[in-house]
């Protein structure tokens, strides 16, 4: 699952700095956990390309 991160912070998994816009790719429950510590918000990728189409 994918997450958007919202502000800069210290990922201790991956052990490097994690900048304000990037994206990352982590599973459920490290994305719940990102979420919930105010760092990310989770991706909705199939919202996105369906939205492309829509009106």
């Amino acid at each position: 699952m994918k997450v958007k991160c919202i502000k800069r912070y210290s990922d201790v998994c991956l052990k490097k700095i994690i900048e304000k816009d990037e994206i990352l790719e982590v599973d459920k429950a490290r994305a719940e956990h990102l979420v919930k510590e105010g760092v990310a918000e989770i991706v909705q990728e199939s919202e996105k390309a369906a939205g492309k189409g829509k009106e």
